[in-house]
């Protein structure tokens, strides 16, 4: 969640949406969507969503599942500092965010790292992707 605020925030100059958080885990850890993202930026989400529609199914049912356990990395998070929520209650990176050096990481299996690694490409991608209601609208579910 934190290299995806991150990697937002850079390429946006903004703090990442609250809503937006929701969207990161179930498609990070959906290895059918992890495995179809595109390989840069350059891809509009729009016509990606287009060209790949076979990943909108059940795709509501997984931000579902999935919205406690983002619930609690975004508290995880903001208990150690890590991230922290704007008064306009956006997600940014905390004081005490740590890049994810191999020192870090050393006992990260390789899958693991694809996803850190595709957290911070969504993050940048759905910076430039228009706005969050835009943005749940393609991936069709409801904020």
């Amino acid at each position: 969640m934190a290299k995806a605020a991150d990697e937002f925030s850079k390429k946006g100059a903004r703090p990442m949406p609250f809503a937006l958080a929701f969207l990161i885990l179930p498609i990070v850890l959906h290895q059918g969507t992890r495995s179809a993202l595109p390989g840069s930026t350059v891809t509009s989400l729009l016509p990606w969503i287009q060209d790949n529609r076979d990943q909108l199914v059940n795709f509501a049912q997984r931000v579902q599942r999935l919205r406690p356990i983002t619930r609690e990395a975004l508290l995880f998070g903001a208990q150690h500092q890590t991230l922290i929520l704007t008064a306009n209650g956006d997600v940014a990176v905390g004081p005490k965010r740590q890049s994810a050096t191999e020192r870090r990481t050393g006992l990260f299996t390789d899958e693991a790292r694809e996803c850190v690694d595709l957290a911070g490409f969504l993050g940048r991608w759905l910076s430039t992707a228009g706005t969050t209601a835009t943005i749940y609208a393609a991936w069709g579910v409801a904020p």
